[in-house]
């Protein structure tokens, strides 16, 4: 008997182990989707990599990847640097397996020009790839893409 209540237990811990883990992602990236504009707003590029991971990828319109974080401010400094930013990221799906996630999403954008001139304008979509790692979530792999067409 203390053999099958033994073995009773030793299958209940395997099983309790197979149990998913917690759906936290959706509202920690939605969090940081927040965040994110905010800084942008703010011109803060500090603020805007702490959503990044060491080793993640950006992967903007026309330019190679920026792979890391050294590479990932720099692009974002000149992005802030070129004038007054209004941005917003929107989470449309956050599908998470694990301490891996995808988001899908919508942005919108006006950049004010520092020299003057017309704002310049863009909304689009993007896919984040997030890893959650020491109980944060981070973006790993961040690509988007202009929903407008290129001027002729």
């Amino acid at each position: 008997m203390k053999r099958f209540v033994a073995l009773v237990a030793v299958l209940f811990a395997a099983c309790a182990s197979m149990v998913p883990s917690a759906n936290d992602a959706e509202p920690a990236i939605r969090a940081k989707d927040a965040e994110f504009s905010a800084a942008a707003r703010a011109g803060n590029v500090d603020g805007m990599m702490a959503t990044y991971a060491d080793d993640a990828v950006l992967m903007a319109p026309n330019y190679p990847a920026f792979r890391g974080r050294d590479a990932i401010r720099q692009f974002w400094t000149g992005f802030v640097g070129a004038g007054q930013v209004d941005a917003a990221v929107e989470a449309d799906s956050v599908m998470q397996s694990g301490d891996l996630a995808t988001e899908l999403g919508h942005y919108r954008l006006k950049i004010v020009p520092k020299g003057g001139g017309a704002p310049i304008e863009d909304n689009g979509k993007y896919i984040l790839v997030w890893r959650k790692s020491g109980g944060q979530w981070r973006a790993v792999a961040d690509i988007f893409n202009s929903d407008r067409p290129l001027p002729r």
